[in-house]
């Protein structure tokens, strides 16, 4: 016994398709929401990225004076206490 095809269409494959379609067709707009949803969040995060990153960079800038003020203290504190042990004014 072999499955057997007899080419017509009835009203249950008509409604199967029909189906069939509108689930494809919501599928495919929730999925469009979904990747733009997505995007516009990477393009937020990638926004943010960029403003942690330049002020990453000003506090590294500050942080690379306030080391070079830090050796010229040092310096200075150095040079005085050779002073104190001089003897010298």
């Amino acid at each position: 016994m072999g499955v057997q095809f007899d080419g017509r269409i009835s009203l249950g494959n008509v409604i199967t398709a029909g189906a069939l379609a509108i689930t494809v067709a919501i599928a495919w707009g929730k999925w469009t929401t979904l990747t733009e949803t997505i995007s516009d969040k990477l393009t937020e995060a990638t926004t943010r990225l960029e403003g942690h990153e330049a002020r990453i960079r000003v506090m590294e800038t500050t942080t690379a004076r306030q080391d070079e003020r830090m050796i010229l203290i040092l310096d200075s504190l150095r040079e005085i206490k050779a002073r104190l042990e001089k003897g010298a004014p």
